[in-house]
């Protein structure tokens, strides 16, 4: 993930084990616990809570990420299909709006981001690099995470997830923070930086104003936000 942007709050907790940040209460208010209630329709008699905390844990491999999310009603995709393609493009478009687009439009960018989707299910488990696509249903749509857990030469290990949440989940967490100011279709929240001696972790939240981007691209647009969370520390030091 791009170094924290200027208007980031940053902040380093003293001790790996003790004590909390105001990184560390920020990232909470952040993410917190947000609650998805789905239609009996979609899921008999229970609700989903929408939890990144995962993510920013660490983990010895990528099934302790899978487990987890399993718990959240999130399930890994075993093939391409349209939904997840179109979540997994809108998960690349921030980049875009950080202003990393080439000089291209919108609409050339997001078909780009769709065929570029498409070569995630392509990807091999390596020993020390593991990707994940899972996602689930909502009574407002399909929600998509992408999970990738990577163990570097240096024992080092980042993992780093890219939710792209409906409507209901973008509701819920809109509504832990200041109403959204939108400029050109999205709102990205001050990214929320975390250090410490041995592990460094960011989470940025992105806005996305579906009515008027579909506007602009004459096309539907299936995620409300856009959640991206990194993760990276010592494999040697810190122990799940």
């Amino acid at each position: 993930m791009s170094p924290c942007p200027v208007g980031c709050v940053t902040s380093t907790r003293h001790s790996v084990h003790g004590g909390t940040s105001t990184a560390w209460r920020a990232r909470r208010a952040m993410l917190g616990l947000f609650f998805v209630s789905l239609a009996p329709a979609a899921v008999a008699s229970q609700a989903f809570a929408f939890q990144a905390d995962p993510c920013l844990s660490p983990a010895q491999d990528i099934s302790v990420l899978e487990t987890s999310f399993a718990a959240q009603g999130w399930q890994a995709v075993d093939g391409p299909n349209d939904p997840v393609i179109d979540g997994l493009a809108w998960i690349g478009m921030p980049q875009y709006f950080a202003g990393d687009s080439g000089g291209r439009s919108k609409a050339y960018v997001l078909d780009l981001k769709r065929k570029t989707a498409a070569g995630y299910f392509r990807k091999k488990d390596l020993p020390n690099a593991q990707t994940r696509i899972l996602n689930r249903t909502t009574d407002a749509g399909t929600e998509v995470l992408l999970v990738s857990w990577l163990r570097t030469s240096l024992d080092h290990i980042n993992i780093t997830c890219d939710f792209a949440v409906s409507p209901d989940t973008a509701a819920e967490i809109r509504a832990k923070q200041p109403p959204p100011v939108y400029k050109s279709g999205f709102s990205r929240l001050p990214t929320v930086t975390e250090n410490s001696i041995n592990r460094s972790s960011t989470v940025q939240i992105v806005f996305l104003d579906r009515a008027a981007l579909e506007k602009q691209l004459n096309t539907q647009v299936p995620a409300s936000a856009i959640v991206s969370t990194s993760l990276s520390y010592n494999a040697k030091d810190i122990k799940p």
